[in-house]
């Protein structure tokens, strides 16, 4: 007989772990039982997540790096009211976990998750060694293998170093989020450097391409980055990986029927920005979403983003697809004629139709225009 749960979620990463910290939070889990699922368990700081945020530091504790100044064209800006912070997931999984273990109605199991089905009002959950059944299965990852299609036609892939400088030090306390002083190569590319300390950082190379970026050439154009700008570093971490860059992922409805007993959270619940790759905080408001219309019995909600914030993605998208040596040329414009500000409030979808008109006015908009003809012809 399979054990019973009125909650499972599968894969322990930033999705999984953000909801069953609101599921404590909101009191779902004072009388109901939670099994999580995860297939590792000796995860330590397998990536790195950046986000901009107006909120107190008290809310993300394990926060180890904030910024208030981005590099931008040669110059340092404020970008008063956010903060750009860093974190990296061992902190994250540390603190996290912390605050859920003192729960004895929260079960941790590590396996792999091989076939879920739903039946009537329960969901049967069967794992490589064990069957379980439950209210509602979350899910974060892929149920039968891999979590993203291969049809994938755009990838921002990354590779970058944790590195110590041996000789110098970081150049003021700002963050660089697109420095594009690095060969294209028909692509787009860009690099991010964040100063943790005087001596410590993180040196990115990005790319937005259909390939990803091997890590062995990506090591060797930051081997060519360092050399270049006269860095001798030490290198203490290497973290490497693709995001898909998709909107197929968007979700067209705001919330799940009744019925609906599987749910996805993370890459394929729409957590990423489609053009930009951040979902940090999506997750985390998506998890408290989730907590609250389970608490009032409530149909529960999907990441669900405004019509017009599909469409720019998707229009920028297809440049990038169609035309990637132009996206350098893009993103400096939109650096060097808006605020950063400005821009990160573009990014957060806070912004005005009148804004966001102003914004792209001041872009090359016979690309725009040109690039649009083509979205409605398809």
């Amino acid at each position: 007989m399979p054990k019973n749960y009125s909650y499972i979620i599968q894969g322990a990463g930033a999705s999984g772990l953000w909801l069953a910290y609101w599921m404590e939070r909101e009191g779902l889990l004072a009388n109901k039982t939670l099994l999580i699922i995860e297939g590792v368990t000796n995860k330590h700081n397998d990536r790195t997540w950046c986000f901009w945020t107006d909120e107190p530091s008290q809310a993300f504790p394990f926060v180890d790096k904030h910024w208030t100044s981005l590099w931008v064209q040669g110059r340092a800006q404020a970008i008063a009211p956010y903060r750009y912070c860093h974190a990296r997931s061992s902190d994250f999984y540390t603190w996290i976990k912390s605050q859920l273990q003192l729960n004895a109605n929260i079960h941790w199991l590590t396996d792999w998750v091989k076939q879920v089905d739903h039946v009537g009002d329960a969901v049967f959950v069967q794992t490589e060694t064990a069957s379980f059944k439950s209210d509602f299965v979350f899910y974060s990852g892929g149920l039968h293998g891999d979590s993203v299609p291969t049809s994938i036609s755009l990838w921002q892939s990354f590779v970058g170093w944790r590195v110590k400088l041996l000789q110098g030090s970081w150049q003021g306390d700002a963050a660089t989020l697109m420095d594009f002083g690095i060969a294209q190569e028909g692509t787009t590319r860009f690099v991010y450097i964040l100063p943790i300390s005087d001596k410590e950082g993180l040196v990115e190379i990005t790319q937005f391409h259909g390939e990803r970026l091997d890590r062995a050439y990506g090591e060797a154009l930051l081997k060519q980055l360092c050399a270049a700008r006269g860095w001798q570093v030490e290198v203490l971490e290497v973290e490497c990986d693709a995001i898909p860059m998709s909107s197929m992922f968007n979700q067209r409805q705001s919330h799940h029927v009744k019925q609906d007993r599987i749910i996805a959270l993370g890459v394929q619940a729409g957590a990423l920005k489609p053009t930009t790759g951040y979902g940090f905080l999506s997750m985390r408001d998506h998890g408290r979403k989730l907590a609250q219309a389970l608490k009032q019995n409530n149909n529960l909600p999907k990441i669900h983003r405004p019509w017009r914030f599909r469409f720019y993605d998707a229009l920028l998208l297809q440049m990038l697809a169609q035309t990637p040596n132009r996206g350098a040329a893009i993103f400096e414009r939109l650096f060097s004629r808006q605020p950063a500000h400005q821009i990160l409030k573009f990014l957060n979808e806070n912004t005005s139709v009148w804004e966001e008109v102003r914004l792209f006015s001041r872009l090359q908009v016979p690309w725009f225009l040109k690039a649009l003809w083509k979205y409605v012809r398809q």
